[in-house]
């Protein structure tokens, strides 16, 4: 066999060696959407609601916070994130300001997102879940990456 040959045989080999879950992105820093329409109720009021997640470095790793506001809706969470390979966990740690109710503990698993290479970003609900039910379904894509205005 050739040189070329050779190496182009051992990148191949890697290459299925190497899990697609790897390509997916880890990267996890940045903000997130996920906007839900409900349409509207019976007297004709627009059921709207807006999640936001935001992801940034903090004293000993990751930390979060979960808005969602909207019809019916108002809280403000403050969480610890984990990624764990192409997963990020979310949990509970406190509430910020402005919580029409407050049923976390402290160390709730939330929420989890999965990058995957083939659908993107899932979803695997935990404690936290979609207000409309047509989006409380666990492994969708519902949260979308905020393109970063800085690049």
């Amino acid at each position: 066999m050739t040189r070329k040959f050779t190496l182009l045989l051992q990148f191949a080999v890697a290459l299925l060696l190497f899990p697609a879950s790897a390509l997916a992105h880890t990267d996890w820093k940045g903000s997130y959407t996920f906007d839900e329409d409900g349409g509207k109720n019976a007297g004709g009021s627009a059921i709207f609601i807006s999640h936001e997640l935001t992801i940034s470095d903090g004293g000993e790793g990751l930390v979060a916070t979960l808005e969602s506001n909207g019809y019916q809706t108002s809280s403000n969470l403050i969480c610890k994130a984990k990624a764990e390979g192409s997963k990020l966990l979310i949990y509970f740690q406190s509430y910020g300001e402005n919580n029409m109710f407050e049923p976390y503990k402290e160390g709730d698993l939330l929420l989890t997102l999965e990058s995957t290479v083939a659908k993107g970003i899932l979803t695997h609900w935990g404690k936290f879940t979609a207000s409309i039910p047509k989006n409380q379904k666990s492994g969708r894509s519902y949260f979308s990456k905020v393109p970063d205005k800085n690049l």
